[in-house]
């Protein structure tokens, strides 16, 4: 675990210096995206969604809900809605068009765990400390970890948001346990 912290923090101090700059170059944003068609129901008060931004290589961030719990580890989301005092609290749709800032390609898996399982990964949410930058993905999937309606999904010391959606594609796959949408509610 160590290591793995090691190696991504020295990774972001080499990326850092292209990052603040980035601006500068043409073309950088200076158009706005746009608008996705966003389409998607609210978590129902027993259901877990996981949402996957991957907007870029190895993805952009991991989130994840539990009924209306939101976690958005090491996420800048609660902290920005936060600054308007009218905000009402995260949603599912509000936090899938915080997602497209990044671009559309943004996925949401959805499943409905058993009563027991559904109580322990929110108490798993209510109980995690604080995520270093780029550890979105491990934290989601350690929540997750050893539990139904997620088999193969286990405990890691490092992964990328890409990583976490193509392990659920395959869960969602051949498991048929769970769904994954797009912004616009159809299939993925």
């Amino acid at each position: 675990m160590v290591r793995a912290m090691t190696c991504a923090l020295l990774c972001l101090m080499l990326l850092a210096p292209g990052v603040a700059r980035a601006q500068e170059t043409s073309g950088w944003l200076r158009e706005p995206l746009p608008a996705a068609s966003i389409h998607l129901a609210e978590p129902d008060a027993d259901e877990i969604v996981v949402v996957i931004n991957d907007n870029a290589l190895g993805g952009n961030h991991a989130g994840l809900f539990a009924g209306n719990l939101l976690i958005d580890p090491a996420g800048s989301y609660m902290g920005m809605r936060e600054r308007d005092k009218a905000w009402p609290g995260p949603s599912l749709a509000d936090y899938a068009h915080y997602q497209t800032t990044d671009g559309p390609k943004v996925r949401f898996y959805r499943f409905r765990p058993d009563t027991q399982t559904f109580k322990t990964i929110a108490s798993r949410m209510r109980d995690a400390g604080p995520t270093p930058p780029l550890f979105c993905a491990v934290t989601v999937q350690n929540l997750l970890a050893g539990l139904a309606p997620f088999p193969g999904i286990e405990s890691v010391g490092f992964t990328t948001p890409s990583a976490l959606g193509r392990r659920l594609d395959t869960l969602v796959r051949q498991g048929g346990t769970g769904e994954c949408q797009r912004l616009d509610g159809t299939p993925c």
